[in-house]
């Protein structure tokens, strides 16, 4: 779900664990030539809690397709919820290297019927056109491809990824641990 923040240039969307991406309109060229001395812009509060007490959360290292070396991408912690918010550019799908306009251009390709794009690697081309069927067939529209795909369009997604990314609540994962503490006599002998 993708909001606006008050008075920024960022939107975002919630992921699990209070984790937020702060969809922001970056240059990436920019980005990768001043790495952590890029002047970030605070968003105004908080988007989990609407604090406005966010503290800077150092940077973490983020790959996109067209760049040689990660980018650094600036994060930030509200200390009233403990949410962490994590920059991202407004034209990259959550999770993915590729920018939203080269996925665009290679389902539309391929819609036409021509063969995948030169400049991007057959694989990962493949790897987006298999999860795009699939998902045009989890929707009941896998009988009229251009219609999904304008309708996906459309609402701001691509199905071209097998996570889900735009989901708010996610299933809770069974513990690896007890959920109690279990307390066990020592032993009244050495076992060496």
């Amino acid at each position: 779900m993708a909001r606006s923040l008050a008075a920024s240039h960022c939107s975002y969307i919630l992921t699990p664990r209070g984790k937020t991406l702060l969809i922001c309109r970056i240059d990436l060229e920019k980005v990768q030539e001043l790495g952590k001395h890029f002047r970030w812009e605070k968003p105004g509060t908080c988007p989990a809690c609407g604090s406005s007490r966010l503290w800077g959360h150092g940077f973490v290292l983020r790959f996109f397709f067209g760049f040689a070396f990660g980018l650094w991408m600036k994060r930030w912690r509200c200390p009233d919820c403990g949410s962490v918010h994590t920059a991202r550019p407004a034209d990259y799908i959550p999770g993915m290297q590729y920018s939203y306009s080269v996925q665009k251009a290679s389902i539309e390709v391929k819609l036409a019927g021509k063969s995948f794009l030169k400049t991007i690697s057959r694989q990962n081309q493949q790897h987006w056109w298999k999860t795009f069927l699939s998902r045009s067939r989890e929707s009941a529209n896998w009988t009229c491809l251009h219609t999904f795909f304008r309708k996906s369009h459309e609402t701001g997604q691509l199905p071209v990824t097998k996570r889900p990314i735009y989901r708010e609540s996610w299933p809770a994962a069974v513990a690896p641990y007890l959920s109690f503490a279990v307390t066990v006599k020592p032993r009244p002998f050495n076992l060496e």
